[in-house]
């Protein structure tokens, strides 16, 4: 399928979605997450530093109400295949607010995307921020039992708000 045809629901995967990751800082969640869609073949191996220094310039936290979810991306060039990483932290970590570099936001979720086409970044960031800002699937995620069912969630959300 050309990434041009790609919608929300084709790039979420429910084996790019991580239940549990460990992570003490948002640099170190952010490079396991890039380096698990390097490892995976998704992304070029530059992917990690490029989505690591594009976090100190632009920072992802989203700055709504209820639980706190970061959607860290990076340029196209980094990206074999268009793909979102989902992730769900046992603790919180902070991340900068997107909109106020200076607000800092306790982190339990974070979607990476990594997505070859440049004009999709626009579409991918409306339909997650509808999805997100929704509390009650924000809670729901974080209440999940497993990867499986943050996957359903996810899946469910993105049929009720996606493109």
């Amino acid at each position: 399928m050309n990434d041009n045809n790609l919608n929300f629901s084709d790039l979420v995967k429910q084996d790019f979605v991580l239940g549990n990751l460990q992570a003490s800082t948002r640099e170190e969640a952010l490079m396991l997450m890039a380096e698990f869609l390097v490892d995976k073949g998704k992304c070029e191996p530059t992917f990690v530093d490029a989505i690591l220094k594009r976090e100190q310039l632009h920072p992802s936290g989203l700055p709504m109400p209820g639980p706190k979810i970061a959607i860290p991306h990076t340029d196209a060039e980094h990206v074999r295949q268009s793909i979102i990483l989902f992730a769900r932290l046992p603790e919180p970590v902070e991340f900068l607010s997107m909109g106020s570099p200076d607000d800092k936001l306790e982190v339990r979720m974070i979607s990476m995307f990594a997505l070859k086409e440049k004009k999709r970044i626009g579409d991918m960031l409306e339909t997650l921020i509808n999805v997100y800002q929704n509390e009650e699937i924000l809670n729901k995620i974080l209440d999940a039992c497993d990867s499986e069912e943050i996957f359903q969630t996810l899946k469910d959300a993105v049929k009720q708000y996606g493109k």
